[in-house]
């Protein structure tokens, strides 16, 4: 089965889920199917050189490190100057060290706006999701956003508008961007439908490399509900790799 076959079949066993999905005036099955079509059919071209990007990205520091070592005897300069330089360098090094799976999410959804065909999707707040979506697609059905109180049912949650720019956050028809090292693994705090891209790396002698980026259309019965130490903690919800495809081939 082909990666488009896999998706549409993963939305039609979502269809109970969008067929629940707040606005009910909102044909959220199709409006899912047609854009993940669309995003499909690019996807599966832009993602060598996305895998390229990130790699030359995160490995940047590395990259420079190893030019300056090739050229630094050929600089006429103060040593001092040289040896500031070195310092600089080690120092960026602590910092990619410390680099979070949301930093490599922010360089993956960077590659993703800057060369979309149509320059149409746009990236969400960081405490929303989809992660990008189309702004070329209508979402004038929705309702403008309101905080969720104590009084607010739990069936209340759906789709809204947000923000001054009216950006459509909790709906089921953008693209969730989600990085792993080594494993599939994710955590998040709601679960909910929706295409998710994954980007898996590992780190081999301080150099980062993609393995793979994948695909699934995910429902909520794909997702677990993690256990709470005490009543305070906040739910979450994690995912595994079982129903994603490689983009790769």
């Amino acid at each position: 089965m082909g990666i488009l076959e896999t998706i549409h079949t993963q939305i039609e066993e979502a269809a109970t889920d969008l067929g629940k999905y707040r606005p009910n005036t909102v044909d959220w099955k199709q409006r899912t199917r047609s854009a993940a079509e669309q995003l499909i059919s690019w996807l599966v071209v832009a993602t060598p050189g996305l895998k390229l990007y990130v790699e030359g990205v995160l490995n940047a520091p590395v990259t420079l490190r190893l030019l300056w070592k090739s050229i630094r005897m050929h600089v006429q300069l103060p040593t001092e100057q040289l040896e500031a330089f070195d310092q600089q360098l080690k120092l960026d090094e602590v910092l990619r060290d410390s680099l979070t799976g949301e930093t490599v999410s922010n360089v993956v959804s960077r590659y993703l706006i800057e060369r979309h065909p149509d320059s149409s999707l746009r990236s969400n707040g960081r405490s929303d999701y989809p992660d990008l979506y189309d702004s070329t697609q209508d979402y004038s059905a929705l309702p403008v956003f309101k905080r969720k109180t104590k009084d607010t049912a739990e069936d209340e949650y759906g789709a809204s508008l947000k923000g001054k720019q009216r950006r459509p956050v909790r709906v089921p028809d953008g693209l969730e961007i989600k990085t792993c090292r080594d494993r599939i693994s994710v955590d998040c705090h709601h679960p909910h439908a929706g295409l998710h891209l994954v980007v898996l790396f590992r780190v081999t002698a301080h150099r980062y490399l993609v393995d793979d980026v994948l695909l699934a259309f995910l429902r909520a019965a794909d997702y677990r509900e993690s256990a709470r130490n005490t009543t305070a903690t906040t739910v979450k919800y994690s995912f595994g790799g079982d129903r994603f495809v490689s983009l790769l081939g």
